[in-house]
């Protein structure tokens, strides 16, 4: 399911919702990123960035960094900016601002948070797989299971533990998430995963909660008729 097919993700409040936090928490990640990959792992992260935020860093289109088979026409290949460049100006966006009125996810996710009584981490887990949702918010980036909880904790100002905990606890029991696989299609453990495979937010659910309910009962029933 795609985006066109969520109109209501597609609400004005939860735009502006979802362009706020993508910046903010964009904001923290960078730092992570510039701190724990190496300088190949940032020019591949570099150039997912400007695929991601190609408008906010001043490109007319979305640029192309590989050769186009000739039968499709001839088009050269857009040169990558230095990550330098591309992590520096993205960490000067200004931050779009929050909706005038709540957004319905804001609300909704506020209400699980607090009737469930979910942890600050728990609430950052799903927050960043609602704003990844189509992928278009972090870079794919495919590292080692213990590397990405060890960028998780970072990213969410945490320890380890509390990474762990949310990312093998009631978010999947609950059906908000999607349990990470850390296994390869033939059953074999996988020895690296991506981002999004930790921020796994089905369609169904991210239109449930971006849809306005008049009460919690209201959302809670949506959700159990999650099929």
């Amino acid at each position: 399911m795609n985006h066109c097919l969520i109109p209501e993700l597609n609400h004005p409040s939860n735009l502006a919702f979802r362009r706020h936090h993508r910046i903010v928490l964009l904001q923290r990640l960078l730092p992570v990123l510039a701190d724990m990959l190496s300088a190949e792992q940032l020019v591949d992260v570099s150039s997912e960035l400007e695929m991601l935020y190609w408008p906010a860093l001043g490109r007319a289109q979305s640029p192309c960094f590989f050769e186009v088979p000739a039968f499709l026409g001839s088009v050269t290949p857009d040169q990558p900016m230095e990550p330098a460049v591309v992590f520096e100006r993205l960490m000067a966006l200004p931050c779009p601002p929050l909706p005038l009125d709540v957004a319905p996810v804001a609300c909704n996710l506020e209400r699980l948070g607090k009737q469930l009584d979910l942890s600050a981490v728990e609430q950052l887990h799903l927050l960043c797989a609602y704003l990844n949702y189509g992928g278009g918010a972090w870079p794919y980036l495919q590292l080692p299971e213990r590397s990405q909880r060890a960028l998780l904790a970072a990213w969410w100002a945490t320890d380890l533990a509390a990474v762990n905990a949310t990312l093998n606890g009631r978010l999947g029991t609950l059906r908000l998430l999607e349990l990470p696989s850390w296994q390869n299609s033939d059953g074999t453990q996988s020895l690296c995963c991506t981002l999004a495979a930790l921020l796994p937010m089905s369609a169904d659910v991210v239109r449930i909660v971006s849809q306005h309910h008049a009460t919690y009962a209201a959302l809670l029933n949506a959700l159990q008729q999650l099929p």
